[in-house]
């Protein structure tokens, strides 16, 4: 059986992390833009919807569908948004229940 030097062994680690650290600082950037963008839309969808029933109790809309489906778009947005923190949540109070 043939046993490795360990030197090869940490020069492998090292840039391993090195890589790690800068895909990580990366991602990190992309995910709060992502939240960022994902909440703009929501609340855009949330603003077309409120449009869409002013234009109905005015009587400036005639076909109540495009309404209807706004407002849905806006609901379902925000029902996923609501699912998405209360999962966010759960997964905080698992980290401060762990014991260190």
């Amino acid at each position: 059986m043939k046993i490795n030097n360990i030197s090869q062994l940490n020069t492998v680690k090292l840039g391993s992390i090195d890589n790690y650290s800068e895909e990580t600082s990366k991602s990190t950037v992309s995910f709060s833009t992502f939240l960022n963008e994902s909440l703009e839309k929501v609340s855009s969808l949330e603003k077309e919807s409120e449009q869409y029933s002013l234009k109905l109790a005015t009587g400036e809309l005639e076909n109540i569908h495009e309404a209807m489906i706004a407002a849905q778009k806006a609901d379902i947005a925000l029902q996923l948004t609501m699912q998405i923190r209360n999962k966010v949540l759960d997964a905080y109070r698992e980290i401060m229940r762990m014991q260190i």
